[in-house]
């Protein structure tokens, strides 16, 4: 007689976490695919619920998905759209924290027997979003990240949750047609009309940050030429006893800095950077003054601070588009051949600090840890963390 094996109970609570998981890791990947896009993070998301539907014996159609998916509300639809900002280190971990969140939701949902009063899974989505940012790194490296869930080239009709986007973002999707791939066209065309409320951190009409920076930046690639360091600092000297003749590379790693004085001549100033750290509640840096030959003691403090932090603003303002800093919020101190420059009030005061996306500004995102001179410019260090 053969011995029949005994069937283990499934756990289908902790099956549909699976599945969850599964959602939102392979979101990680789709969100920084090129040509792919928003309908296929949707396209994610429509089968990661149909799924869980299947877990517990429920087929759902794609109405009753997609109409899930436009009653999570104005929440789910922005932090959808944050996704399209081409800037990877915001990119994933949205994408990856908003599909986890919309499958928790979805599976509270299901096992509630689906009813038309969503108000509660509202919350259940929102918690679970900031658990979901929380273990996004951890997400992010599943291996299943690189199976679809479902056909993702599908597209969907997104009548109601196109309704809700255009809701949420005013007038850009006045132009919306018919089919969700002309919607997503659409949206890409027309990011621009909307930047303030989808993009936290601009300036003066102007994005505050290119997705190109972002890039070089989180590789440590990211180099300020040295003329458009020079023209900054010569227009803030305008008017002023200084100018700023000369700014260059001086090896091994050091800035050489050519100054003219009405009364002193040309003076130059050999820099080291000790440190440089920005980060939303710290902004500060430690310049060493290698060579400076004046014998007016006064008078070199004077220089060292005004050329110091004139030089830090500029690599700085620069960096991030003209960010407004008000240099009247700098601290200088010049102490043993050392000048230390906290902007850390000028910097919180920045209109560019001030905006907020998922309650992040752009220095609780960003942090720049380095400069390092070199002979084409200034190559910045930074690093990126979004939690």
């Amino acid at each position: 007689m053969t011995e029949e094996k005994e069937l283990q109970p499934v756990d289908i609570e902790w099956e549909a976490e699976k599945i969850c998981r599964w959602g939102a890791a392979r979101a990680g990947v789709i969100v920084v695919a090129p040509l792919v896009g928003t309908m296929a993070l949707m396209a994610n998301e429509v089968y990661m619920i149909m799924r869980l539907g299947e877990l517990r014996g429920i087929k759902l159609d794609e109405s009753a998905v997609l109409g899930l998916l436009t009653s999570l509300g104005a929440t789910f639809v922005g932090q959808t759209l944050v996704t399209l900002i081409p800037i990877a280190p915001i990119q994933v971990p949205v994408g990856v924290s908003v599909t986890y969140a919309v499958g928790k939701a979805a599976n509270a949902w299901i096992k509630a027997g689906r009813p038309e009063d969503i108000a509660a899974f509202r919350e259940v989505y929102e918690e679970a979003r900031k658990e979901g940012m929380k273990h996004s790194d951890d997400f992010e490296k599943m291996d299943c990240k690189d199976t679809p869930l479902g056909d993702e080239s599908k597209r969907f009709e997104l009548k109601e949750l196109k309704q809700a986007l255009k809701e949420k973002s005013g007038q850009l999707f006045n132009k919306i047609e018919k089919h969700a791939d002309r919607a997503e066209t659409v949206l890409s065309e027309k990011m621009t009309a909307v930047s303030e409320k989808l993009y936290p951190l601009k300036a003066k009409g102007q994005l505050w940050f290119s997705a190109q920076k972002w890039e070089q930046l989180s590789k440590g690639q990211l180099v300020v030429p040295y003329d458009e360091i020079m023209a900054y600092v010569q227009q803030s000297l305008a008017g002023s006893e200084f100018s700023l003749q000369a700014l260059a590379y001086a090896e091994p790693d050091l800035l050489r800095l050519e100054v003219h004085h009405a009364t002193h001549g040309i003076l130059e100033l050999l820099l080291r950077v000790d440190v440089f750290s920005v980060a939303a509640g710290s902004a500060f840096t430690r310049l060493e003054l290698v060579d400076f030959t004046v014998t007016d003691n006064d008078f070199a403090q004077l220089v060292v601070e005004l050329m110091g932090s004139k030089l830090i603003l500029a690599i700085v303002d620069l960096l991030v588009d003209r960010v407004d800093i008000d240099g009247d919020s700098i601290t200088t101190k010049y102490e043993q051949g050392s000048i230390s420059i906290d902007f850390t009030a000028a910097l919180q005061q920045s209109k560019v600090q001030q905006k907020k996306v998922l309650d992040r500004s752009l220095f609780d995102v960003l942090h720049l840890v380095g400069l390092v001179p070199q002979p084409d410019g200034v190559l910045v260090k930074a690093k990126t963390e979004w939690k």
